[in-house]
């Protein structure tokens, strides 16, 4: 067999349809496996505790004669509104 005869039967073989659709889904698998391999899962964050407001301070208790008075004053003037 001399080299121009083995070029066209080369050339042949290369131009099949069914070689290149076998070395198109060897390389698809190759580089799927090599993803999965090196494929790295993140760790899990750690979640934070969310800021809770701090809680305000009690106020004292109101005296008995100034916020009564204070409260059915303005209870009073939203009426007339």
């Amino acid at each position: 067999m001399d080299i121009k005869a083995l070029t066209s039967l080369t050339l042949e073989v290369l131009k099949d349809w069914r070689v290149i659709a076998i070395a198109v889904l060897s390389i698809l698998v190759i580089k799927l496996a090599v993803y999965v391999v090196k494929y790295r899962k993140k760790p899990p964050r750690i979640k934070k505790p969310k800021n809770q407001p701090k809680p305000e301070p009690k106020k004292e208790a109101p005296k008995e004669g100034q916020d009564q008075e204070d409260e059915s004053d303005s209870a009073h003037q939203n009426e007339h509104k």
